[in-house]
C-alpha cells in the first residue's frame, strides 16, 4: 500500500513539475520566476490551475496571454 501511495504522489508531483515549467513558459515568467515560490504553488495546484490555463490557451493560443 505503502509503495502504491509513494508512486500517486511522485507521479502527481511530477506531472506538477511539467505543467509548471509549460505555465511558466505561456505566461513568459522571467528565468528567476522559476525559483519563486508561485511556481510550487502551481507545481503543487496544478489540477487547479489546469483550468484557468486551459481558459486561456483557447482563447489566446499559442501566442501566450499578454499581461
Amino acid at each position: 500500500m505503502e509503495k502504491k501511495l509513494s508512486l500517486v504522489f511522485t507521479l502527481y508531483f511530477l506531472f506538477g513539475i511539467i505543467f509548471a515549467f509549460a505555465f511558466a513558459l505561456y505566461y513568459r515568467w522571467p528565468p528567476l520566476g522559476y525559483l519563486s515560490p508561485g511556481f510550487y504553488v502551481v507545481t503543487f495546484t496544478w489540477p487547479y490551475q489546469a483550468i484557468g490555463f486551459t481558459k486561456d490557451l483557447l482563447y489566446y493560443g499559442l501566442a501566450g496571454k499578454p499581461i
